[in-house]
């Protein structure tokens, strides 16, 4: 299939919004699916859906509606879908661009959205590829979803903050991913060990008082999860924990550091200045 023959377009009227839904249909089954009325009504209202197609043909998503926080308005990006097989096409990084750029023509100059924090390959994305920060952590945000990529897990998320004219994010969207040297010798304070085949995490110190800290995340939690869910587990409630002390502490989550190791690490630094 050709990756060239990719097309991203706002979506505007109600046919095509069905095809929206039933593309939701498809990349999570019924139980994700935001319908037609809330869809029309969103567009309507500040909001935007943008759509990837592949030779005519929906592929991919983004929809976004207005958010109010502390007197200021920003656009909030509720979902982002791919089908399976496009997932290694870069359609969720264009998606993102597409909708920046949106947002800005249409006034907006902040965008959130939530991700999973064990979800190592959306992380990159979202901080070194588009840079954003994070300094929030929402426990079980959706309470008990029985979707195949969230049964059997608290749904707990980050809220990543995106300030679309920022000079980490140009630098970063201009092809440039956000990786510092520094980064390396940064102390690791949640770490990790081998139970078998599988990453664990180990606690190796305390938070204490650092310019910046790593916290490790498995590379895979979807195979980890169908291998070993206890371990997968003990991930969530790790990070839970270690997040939530970090931010109450005044760090802020600006990176993640690949390796060629079972994990990857976050990375977390004091003194980041953040926009109200």
């Amino acid at each position: 299939m050709r990756r060239d023959a990719l097309e991203y377009r706002t979506v505007t009227n109600a046919i095509e919004m069905v095809e929206m839904e039933d593309l939701q249909r498809r990349i999570w089954g019924e139980s994700s699916v935001t319908p037609v009325p809330q869809l029309m009504a969103a567009i309507h209202n500040g909001g935007v859906v943008i759509a990837a197609y592949h030779e005519g043909k929906p592929v991919g998503f983004c929809y976004g509606f207005t958010g109010f926080r502390k007197g200021k308005v920003h656009i909030c990006s509720h979902m982002l879908g791919i089908l399976p097989e496009y997932r290694d096409w870069g359609i969720g990084k264009q998606l993102k661009l597409s909708q920046r750029e949106w947002a800005i023509e249409n006034g907006y100059d902040k965008m959130t959205w939530t991700f999973d924090p064990l979800e190592a390959r959306n992380a990159y994305l979202n901080l070194c590829k588009l840079g954003g920060v994070v300094r929030t952590y929402l426990e079980s945000y959706y309470g008990e979803m029985g979707d195949g990529i969230n049964k059997g897990m608290p749904t707990d998320r980050l809220l990543l903050e995106w300030d679309l004219n920022a000079d980490r994010v140009v630098s970063s969207i201009n092809g440039s991913p956000i990786d510092r040297v520094e980064w390396r010798d940064y102390a690791c304070v949640l770490d990790w060990e081998l139970n078998g085949e599988h990453p664990r995490p180990v606690n190796r110190l305390e938070l204490g008082e650092h310019t910046g800290i790593l916290l490790s995340v498995p590379v895979s939690i979807q195979q980890l999860k169908k291998d070993n869910l206890d371990i997968a587990l003990e991930w969530r409630l790790a990070l839970r924990n270690i997040f939530k002390e970090a931010f109450s502490s005044g760090y802020v989550v600006v990176g993640l550091l690949k390796s060629d190791k079972p994990v990857h690490a976050y990375v977390l630094e004091k003194g980041v200045r953040v926009d109200e």
